[in-house]
């Protein structure tokens, strides 16, 4: 009996680790689904649809629960106040409608560049034209630009070359200024011209973008000078102010600006599985709400379970069945997410500065020290943090993964140093990599130009073309 019960206790065990695995591994939204579907098929598993703490108990209108955070407050000093939230990250209601909810204010959502145009010419075209539209920024580079011929673009859609030349000319203009152009000369052209209709112009660039090019990606103002039958001094202003009025492929600089993601990100950045937001309390601790995927509570029906006995042994076993698998996945959905709020809070904690600052403050933070510190296996935090995103107080949306991205600091840092090199002489990678030992980052020259590959940037024998652009 003893070796029965032993037998069974640990299979038991395994089952309820497994499951917690497997629920850990999915983000807010594929948890939601999860536990949607097996209400729809475990009659013994019962949603409550009421919004109760997680901690006290207590039913609210409106979450955080004021008791709790008001205790926290008293106690957390100025570490985060981390709690479960038991709604979802899509749901709008009295939770953010409320004033006294620290959270009322709406993460916003992350769009690709495609999708931030689109929403642009919708409004100024019909249905045709946004199918000319959608075909045009499916075949947009990462850089912003358009290889494709218009004629090309015709053909395919059997459309007029006027239509897709409108519907182009529309998107050039739209924000940011110059992308779906052949290339840099022709986006910077566009940039050149939408200026001048809002008033912004200098007398000599658009003659120096159009005649002499060659002579300017060169920097050979002498040249520009006597072409242009200038003084050395206006050809040297109007490079100036191409430099600070006109972007070298919009598109990319869109992107890096961290106001999109790309396509295969966008999946993971629509909706964050945490939000940690600033206190509405002067001074205060910094709030970090973990969404539990479901919008109310999970529990075994209790008249199920008392009804258990009174049936026969065959409805009592299915039932049983039933009512097991209920206890199960309530058990590790609450597991999973005491293991969310732990890793939310150790986060927190250790990358405060990132939170509230730039990639530059990143703190080197492994998986393996974290697991260390919450006493887990490693691998149990890689599933933890695995496609998930966290939205800081500035509403920028970021995985995870990347708390634990060691060389994010490092990046900053060579993207820092590159934007600062001399206009003339564009640093290499060897000089970088001995830039960067005094910041106190030791990195090799194959290292640097990982990075610098990572961050889009040309290397210094081809930056020196553009460099008085970037």
């Amino acid at each position: 009996m003893f070796l029965s019960q032993s037998t069974e206790q640990r299979a038991q065990a395994t089952a309820s680790l497994a499951q917690t695995m497997r629920l850990l591994e999915m983000n807010t939204s594929e948890l939601e689904d999860e536990i949607t579907r097996e209400l729809q098929t475990n009659p013994a598993l019962q949603q409550l649809d009421e919004i109760r703490c997680p901690e006290c108990g207590r039913r609210l209108r409106a979450l955080p629960c004021p008791s709790c955070l008001a205790k926290r407050q008293l106690d957390s000093g100025d570490c985060p106040i981390v709690f479960l939230s038991p709604r979802l990250p899509n749901m709008r209601g009295a939770a953010e409608d409320s004033d006294d909810s620290p959270m009322a204010e709406r993460v916003p959502q992350t769009e690709t560049l495609a999708e931030h145009l689109l929403r642009q010419v919708a409004c100024a075209t019909n249905a045709d034209e946004q199918r000319i539209a959608i075909n045009i920024l499916e075949r947009l580079d990462d850089r912003g630009l358009l290889l494709d011929h218009p004629a090309d673009i015709a053909l395919s859609l059997r459309v007029s070359l006027e239509s897709v030349e409108r519907v182009l000319k529309l998107i050039q203009r739209c924000d940011p200024v110059g992308v779906a152009t052949r290339d840099l000369r022709e986006s910077l052209l566009v940039q050149v011209e939408v200026l001048s209709e809002n008033g912004v112009t200098h007398p000599l660039v658009l003659q120096i973008i159009s005649n002499y090019w060659e002579y300017l990606i060169k920097r050979n103002y002498v040249a520009i000078a006597r072409g242009a039958r200038a003084s050395l001094a206006a050809a040297q202003e109007a490079a100036l102010f191409i430099h600070h009025n006109l972007t070298p492929y919009p598109g990319r600089a869109w992107q890096d600006s961290g106001r999109g993601v790309t396509p295969l990100a966008r999946s993971v950045f629509y909706e964050p599985d945490i939000v940690m937001s600033h206190n509405p309390r002067p001074g205060g601790p910094l709030l970090v709400e973990v969404f539990s995927g479901m919008s109310g509570t999970l529990r075994v029906d209790p008249e199920i379970r008392a009804s258990l006995n009174l049936l026969s042994e065959d409805e009592k076993s299915n039932w049983a069945n039933h009512i097991d698998r209920a206890s199960l996945l309530t058990k590790c959905v609450q597991q999973r997410n005491n293991t969310m709020k732990r890793l939310a809070e150790i986060m927190t904690i250790e990358q405060k500065a990132f939170i509230l600052g730039s990639d530059a403050d990143l703190k080197p933070l492994t998986r393996a020290t974290l697991a260390q510190r919450l006493e887990l296996h490693e691998s149990t935090i890689s599933r933890a943090v695995a496609n998930k995103c966290a939205a800081l107080p500035n509403g920028r949306m970021v995985p995870l993964s990347m708390f634990f991205d060691r060389s994010l600091a490092v990046r900053d840092a060579v993207q820092t140093i590159i934007k600062s090199e001399q206009r003339t002489a564009p640093l290499s990678d060897t000089k970088i990599a001995e830039m960067l030992k005094p910041r106190g980052y030791k990195v090799a020259r194959r290292t640097v130009a990982k990075y610098r590959q990572m961050l889009g940037i040309l290397p210094a024998s081809l930056r020196g073309r553009e460099v008085f652009l970037s």
